[in-house]
């Protein structure tokens, strides 16, 4: 008997004891119900037929009750993401069936239970099948025990953001299996054992007190994540032996260390590696930026060492990652012929100077003067010593030629204005304001600042003194009146300027960013200006051999860059797509913010020649049509891999609704939009400025957009677009993953035709639809992802979930491996392996309300030959869905 139905049900209450009755009760979820409060019963202790007990994401607390102990059949245990209190209890170490235990994100406390110390002999080192211990995020103290390194089969060790103390057990050694060891935010001491096992992927060891020298590992091959920072080590180079990863590892973190001597010259060629950050170091001598550097490298920290001088080998075309190397003496040098490299290479984010905004902005460094290094001319000022910018010196004198005003009060004053001459010799960002008073006088430069503006007069200078003539009345209207006209002269003159540059600047939004012969635009960060003729060359004259499609907006291009053979995605604007310039600007600033792995990234883009083109990554494997239905098609995806693809397009999609700033409806979700990268990682592809998530007062747009199939019924009928809109959308998406069907064909709309077989024949009739390849798909899963999509393709808005809520979904259903997979808590990608495929013998008797399948419908097929299923490095052990 099964409970498994009841996830995300907001459930409400106390688990009632009377559970404890269902005896024969295998498998219960009631995770994510976070109005689920109160202990846990130990009456669940009476529910020995248990395999699977998951509790995740709700509001329980409490001690964990040693009756647990009981369920000596038990498998999967997780009662992670709650308040539980107090230790652990030994008594679940009679647990010997339990591959996975997760009981993170509590508040447990005390040491660890093991056999050797606890009364009863038991404890966490009892389970001989034991995979999984997330023990992490609690306030668990003392030495970590070393018999936990007598697991032959642990693929997980997750113990960060605990208060252990003491040595890295040597025992560690033992696990022959360990993928991922984490053991960041202790307080332990002591060296890295020097035996580990070889085909770790994952060492975080950061902000510990760890001491001694890295010993040499490299007998690990296969690392993808290695944090060593904020330790205690000794002075040491850069440890060479991670050389022996260099095909494998993505992220190398080690700040705030030691380091000492030159940066390895073949360091940024490692191909997989995307972060590498070694900030306050001692590392010395030249950083070399290779012709072949890494495709994969984004940003490249080495802020507060004592880098000397960079070596350039890679062409000036070279994407470069984004390198930040201030606070180094080579930053203490005149660093302008190196922009090429990157804009902000000696940077800094500093609150803006004379400001009360909270704005930030790029600041370049001072020399010892704290003088700007800028090349400005003789004839040209600092615009601001903080910027470094150049700009034009203006010296403005008024003269107010009137009789003397000797019998007005305060002599000094007026003397002063018959002849001011204001020299402004240090600019700054904000406008200098030098105010005169009597006369409101503003004179607005055609270069910007203004820097003479008048004010009304603070004092009564209608009092006039008896005795002046009639002829000094009539001098001192005359000159006012002179004034004035040269006043309303001055304003026509600056109306006029500031009327032309407005047309030109209508005319082209992007003479501002002062685009230079092939860099990046200033404006922008990562999205480089390509000139039209770099296109033309990467494209080969847009030759048709090169395109890679044709959509709304035109057509898209394969373009590979001359010197370096990066390849790229052209996607030129056809006639009737193509946008007003400011309104293409406003998209590239746009697109420009938006970073996310599961996003296609922009590259740069093209404004020249009435052309409009946007250039982004290249994704080698198509898109999710090719796999399913297109070239491709012959080459099936299996289940996991379906799993993973729809986790990473959900993410993507999440991203734009909650974390994009603005935020960015997509609007056409679907299959052929979400593009795979060379790891088959999922990328959402053509999101953009019309697609910004609308006012209240702005919701309504008469022109229906979208792809057929994939539009929601309620946006269709009310023209109202919101972001559950995409939801519906990547519903549809979602059962084209598990039909392998196009949305719409000769049998209908593949919503409305599972929504039928599900009322004539239940789950059982969804293998009616289900793509061949998938036959063999644990029923569980199927069940739980089907009801996903249903969630998602409600009829109305209020029915379906966030793309939030989505994502929470399907990584309760991918399982822990979905933490290690680009765009999630790690970076680390996901390789799974394929399962082990079985055939059910049955569909057991484990439906929700609804989903019972109709008498005489239940599939009979062949066994297996294995009943187990062997899942990938990154889960490991247990069917998070078992039978």
């Amino acid at each position: 008997m099964s409970c498994r139905y009841l996830v995300r049900r907001d459930l409400a209450g106390e688990i009632p004891p009377e559970i404890g009755s269902l005896s024969a009760l295998q498998n219960l979820d009631l995770s994510f119900n976070s109005g689920l409060v109160g202990e846990v019963p130990a009456e669940l202790g009476s529910l020995t037929s248990l395999v699977y007990l998951s509790l995740q994401q709700c509001g329980l607390s409490g001690m964990i009750p040693p009756s647990l102990g009981k369920l000596v059949n038990m498998k999967f245990f997780a009662l992670n993401n709650n308040r539980f209190t107090g230790e652990i209890p030994s008594a679940l170490g009679a647990l010997v069936n339990l591959t996975w235990f997760d009981v993170a994100s509590n508040r447990l406390s005390g040491p660890l239970p093991v056999s050797t110390s606890s009364a009863d002999g038991l404890g966490l080192d009892t389970w001989p099948n034991i995979k999984h211990y997330h023990l992490n995020d609690n306030n668990f103290s003392g030495f970590i025990p070393p018999e936990l390194g007598n697991a032959p089969n642990l693929l997980h060790m997750l113990l960060e953001v605990n208060s252990f103390s003491g040595p890295i057990p040597v025992t560690f050694g033992n696990l022959s299996k360990l993928v991922i060891l984490s053991l960041h935010y202790n307080k332990l001491t002591g060296p890295i054992p020097s035996t580990l096992n070889p085909g770790l992927h994952q060492i975080r060891v950061s902000n510990n007190q760890l001491s001694g020298t890295l010993p040499d590992l490299s007998a690990l091959n296969q690392l993808e994540y290695v944090d060593f920072s904020n330790n205690s080590f000794d002075p040491q180079p850069f440890p060479a032996w991670l050389n022996s990863s260099s095909s494998t590892l993505q992220t190398i973190r080690f700040e705030n260390g030691s380091l000492t001597g030159p940066l390895p010259v073949d360091i940024l060629h490692y191909p997989a590696l995307e972060g590498l950050y070694l900030q306050r170091n001692q590392l010395n001598g030249s950083l070399t930026i290779p012709e072949n550097i890494g495709k994969a490298l984004r940003y490249v920290s080495l802020q507060s060492n004592n880098i000397l001088s960079i070596v350039q080998t890679a062409p000036n075309t070279t994407v470069l990652p984004e390198i930040q190397l201030e606070d180094n003496p080579l930053c203490n040098k005149d660093t302008s012929g190196l922009v090429e490299v990157s804009p902000t290479l000696c940077s800094a984010e500093v609150e803006s100077i004379g400001s009360n905004s909270s704005a930030t902005k790029w600041i370049s460094p001072l020399d010892s003067n704290n003088s700007c290094q800028s090349p400005c001319t003789n004839s040209w000022l600092t615009l601001n010593p903080y910027d470094c910018n150049c700009g034009v010196p203006l010296i403005v004198t008024l003269e107010f030629r009137a009789l003397t005003s000797s019998n007005i009060d305060d002599d000094a004053l007026w003397e002063s204005l018959r002849n001011q001459t204001v020299i402004v010799d240090q600019l700054t960002e904000d406008f200098i304001k030098t105010s005169f008073t009597y006369q409101k006088v503003t004179y607005a430069s055609p270069f910007k600042p203004e820097i003479v503006i008048g004010i009304e007069p603070s004092r009564d200078i209608g009092r006039v003194v008896s005795g002046i003539s009639k002829a000094v009345i009539i001098g001192i209207a005359v000159g006012a009146g002179a004034l004035l006209a040269l006043v309303a002269f001055l304003a026509l003159v600056v109306l006029r300027l500031k009327r032309r540059a407005e047309e030109e600047r209508k005319k082209n939004p992007f003479a501002s960013w002062q685009k230079a012969e092939a860099g990046e635009a200033p404006s922008l960060k990562g999205a480089r200006w390509f000139t039209f003729d770099d296109i033309k060359s990467m494209t080969n004259n847009f030759d048709d051999d090169n395109t890679l499609g044709v959509g709304g907006y035109g057509k898209v291009y394969k373009g590979v860059m001359a010197g370096t053979g990066a390849v790229l995605a052209v996607k030129r604007a056809q006639e009737g797509s193509k946008q007003g310039a400011q309104e293409f600007k406003n998209e590239i600033e746009l697109l420009s913010r938006v970073h996310h792995n599961n996003l296609v990234g922009l590259v740069g883009f093209c404004y020249e020649k009435a052309e409009q083109m946007l250039v982004y990554e290249y994704m080698p494997n198509g898109s999710l049509t090719d796999w399913l239905r297109g070239g491709k098609s012959d080459q099936p995806l299996d289940w996991d891999r379906r799993l993973l693809i729809a986790l990473g397009a959900a993410r993507g999609v999440a991203y734009l609704h909650e974390n994009a700033n603005p935020p960015i409806i997509h609007r056409d979700v679907k299959a052929c939009n979400i593009l795979l990268d060379k790891s088959m990682n999922a990328k959402v592809a053509d999101f953009g400025l019309s697609m910004l998530v609308p006012d209240e007062h702005d919701k309504r747009n008469h022109t229906i957009k979208g792809t057929t199939g994939y539009l929601d019924p309620e946006y269709y009928a009310t023209s109202i677009m919101t972001p559950k809109s995409d939801v519906y959308s990547f519903g549809v998406v979602l059962l084209e993953l598990v039909t392998g069907k196009p949305p719409v064909s000769r049998d209908g709309h593949i919503v409305n035709q599972l929504k039928n077989t599900l009322n004539r024949a239940g789950l059982t009739g969804v293998f009616e639809l289900l793509d061949p390849v998938l036959v063999d798909t644990p029923v569980q899963d199927l069940d739980t992802f089907v009801k996903i999509a249903l969630e998602c393709v409600g009829d109305t808005s209020i029915e379906r979930p966030s793309m939030h809520e989505v994502v929470k979904q399907l990584e309760a259903l991918v399982g822990p491996k979905s933490y290690f997979m680009p765009g999630g808590d790690n970076t680390v990608s996901a390789k799974p392996e394929k399962r082990k495929q079985r055939l059910l013998v049955k569909v057991p008797n484990e439906f929700p309300d609804g989903f019972e399948p109709a008498s005489g419908q239940v599939s009979q097929a062949s066994a297996s030959a294995s009943s187990q299923q062997s899942f990938s490095k990154y889960s490991g052990g247990f069917d998070p869905s078992p039978r």
